[in-house]
């Protein structure tokens, strides 16, 4: 992708989509696979994984990605205000079932997932203590994210627990879901399926031709699936399959 620094796109008319440049970031590549499947542009800045990001926070007072940024309206950082704009400025079938119940167990499970203090949230606190306590230590002073997250060898052994419980009760959900549908909510596909494709690679990656990706990522999450092996295969294979059947779902950083 070609990145517009956000020096430069402030100014810039339309929609504004702040992303992690240069590798396969869930938040950021779900945010894309969202606004794509609904045909809306958007003009895509450059943000760095677990940097300061100082004129980017200047702009939007945000440090991380996603942020997307329509004309003069307030910047939208949380993964409900970017769908509920793509619903509204995109096309074709929503991405949220019409079923008031449906709706709401989708939403619901997808903040379990990623939302904060959900999967993810415990997934990256894990993460983060990958490389033991002196790396940690170490490593802490330059990456914000151990502050952002609340690290500690404490918090490191509470996260796997919350990882593996929500991850338990994802897959009983979607074990269920499946044995009759091709998709994780109803008869076609939402926002949830996309949401699932993209942070799976957390639990398993894809291949290095689906998706490449830089070494130490791959390994990281190689790392805190082994921690957490909780996924089931039901899970895998549908996300595999949403991926052969949905062409418009960008797999490119």
């Amino acid at each position: 992708m070609e990145y517009v620094e956000p020096e430069h796109a402030e100014n810039l008319p339309g929609l504004r989509l702040a992303l992690t440049a240069g590798m396969p970031a869930p938040y950021s590549m779900s945010a894309r696979g969202i606004l794509d499947i609904k045909g809306v542009r958007y003009t895509p800045v450059a943000q760095v994984g677990a940097g300061a990001n100082e004129t980017l926070v200047m702009w939007t007072k945000h440090r991380n990605a996603p942020i997307a940024l329509y004309e003069d309206e307030a910047p939208r950082a949380g993964w409900l205000e970017i769908l509920l704009l793509a619903e509204r400025l995109g096309s074709g079938d929503s991405l949220l079932p019409a079923d008031q119940g449906l709706r709401m167990q989708m939403i619901g499970w997808i903040h379990e997932l990623i939302g904060e203090g959900g999967w993810v949230w415990h997934m990256r606190i894990l993460m983060l203590g990958l490389g033991g306590p002196e790396h940690a230590a170490a490593a802490s002073s330059k990456n914000p994210m151990f502050k952002q997250y609340g690290y500690s060898e404490e918090e490191q052994a509470k996260a796997r627990l919350s990882a593996i419980r929500c991850m338990e009760g994802f897959s009983a959900f979607a074990k269920a879901q499946l044995a009759s549908s091709a998709y994780l909510i109803g008869d076609k596909l939402s926002a949830l399926d996309i949401y699932w494709l993209y942070f799976s690679q957390i639990m398993q990656t894809l291949s290095e031709d689906a998706c490449p990706m830089p070494g130490m990522l791959r390994k990281s999450y190689d790392l805190a699936s082994a921690a957490c092996g909780v996924v089931i295969p039901e899970l895998i294979e549908q996300r595999d399959w949403v991926l052969a059947n949905h062409p418009r779902l960008p797999m490119s950083f």
